[in-house]
This record gives C-alpha cells, structure tokens and sequence, in this order.
C-alpha cells in the first residue's frame, strides 16, 4: 500500500512548492464564459494561479490570480465586479485578483521592488479585487461534507507537522515530506475513501495535494523550507 501511494505521490511532487508561480505564457488558451451582464455577455478570462484557502469551515475554494482580455470600457464597478464573481463562482475562486496586462502581471510576480513606472502600469491595470463567500451558497449538505474535509485535513496536517519538527530544520528535505504525506495516508485510507468520495487512485492524489497545502501554509517547518527555496 505504501509503494503505491508513494508512486501516487511521485506523479505531482516535482511541482510541490510552486503553487504561487505564474504562467508567464498569459496570452494564450484563455476560457470564455457567460455573464448576466447585460453589456458583458460573455468574458475571455486565464486563471494564471490559483491557491487552496484554508478557513474555518472548509478547503475547497481557491485564491486566484487571473488576467481578463475583453472587459467592456463602458461597464460600471458594480457590473465589472458581477463580471469577476461569474468567474470565481464556477471555478471555486472565493478571493480573485484580477489584471488587464500580461505585463502587469509580470510586475505582481516579479523579485524585485517595482519602480515608480511599473507600479502605475499595475495600478491602471488591475481590474478588481474581490472577496466571496462561495460557502454560503452551498447546500447544508455540501458544507457539511466540506467542513468534515477541512477538519480531516487539519488533523492529518498537525500529525504530519509533528513528525516534520521532530527532525532539524536544516536537514529537511523534499524527501522527508514525501515519506511523512506517504505515512500519513496510508493510516487513514477508509477515512479518506469516504470522506472524498472518490477511487482509491483519485482521492489519495486529491488528499496528498490538500495536505501538502495545508502544511506549506500552516507548518513552520514548511513554510521555512519554501523561503529558503
């Protein structure tokens, strides 16, 4: 059973800690999607990142970064903001950041302090920036679910933690989360399986994803190694 959640885990590691990294390629294979704004009909949009959220009551929804190419010069706030929300609504996106510019967009991601030019070129571009409460409009059912998700999660991550931390900091590696996650796992497969609903293949990816998130967020050990790499 380990090996073959090891093998599971082997399918995504490479790309672990860069969850917060654009695609610079931002120009191309945009989505379009519907709106019930009159003067908005439809809006090309690219989700260029996008990160799980971690709250009090769930794990489904995501932080997204997007560029929009299309938006309609004559809509107001109000209809701009409807605009984005029909986006973060259908992909999960509970808090969205929204550019006009690839180029602004490369300013947002760059290392180094923009200058006076650049933090205008982001300014003039940046669309919105919007917060939504996607939970609130799920079923009891559905926030049930996802509240025993979030809550399986966080037990799984501070265990993980644990294990982490017992270990010096400076000799932690990407190895030493993948056996922990691994373990981690196959102490709750049953759990899991119910909980997410899924096949046995889908759901521990799904869950070994989660819970990396989870401890790249709230595990110190983590956090620390991501700043150094």
């Amino acid at each position: 059973m380990k090996k073959l959640l090891a093998l599971i885990f082997l399918t995504y590691s490479s790309g672990i800690f860069s969850q917060n990294k654009s695609e610079y390629n931002c120009v191309n294979d945009f989505d379009e999607i519907e709106t019930e704004v009159e003067l908005q009909k439809t809006v090309r949009f690219k989700i260029i990142s996008s990160r799980k959220l971690y709250t009090k009551e769930t794990f489904e929804f995501s932080e997204g970064i997007l560029i929009v190419s299309n938006l309609n010069e004559k809509l107001n706030p109000k209809e701009i903001a409807q605009v984005i929300s029909t986006i973060g609504i259908k992909n999960n996106l509970s808090k969205i950041t929204a550019f006009e510019t690839c180029h602004a967009l490369e300013i947002y991601y760059k290392n180094t302090k923009p200058n006076e030019e650049e933090l205008n070129h982001l300014k003039e571009n940046l669309i919105i920036e919007l917060s939504l409460d996607i939970n609130k409009s799920l079923s009891k059912k559905e926030r049930k679910r996802n509240k025993k998700k979030r809550d399986f999660i966080e037990t799984n991550g501070i265990n993980a933690c644990k294990v982490l931390s017992k270990n010096k900091p400076e000799n932690f590696s990407e190895k030493d989360l993948s056996n922990v996650i691994v373990s981690e796992s196959s102490k709750n497969i049953e759990k899991m399986l119910k909980i997410y609903d899924l096949s046995f293949e889908e759901g521990s990816l799904i869950f070994m994803k989660d819970l990396t998130t989870y401890l790249v967020d709230n595990c110190k050990i983590i956090k620390d190694f991501v700043e150094r790499n």
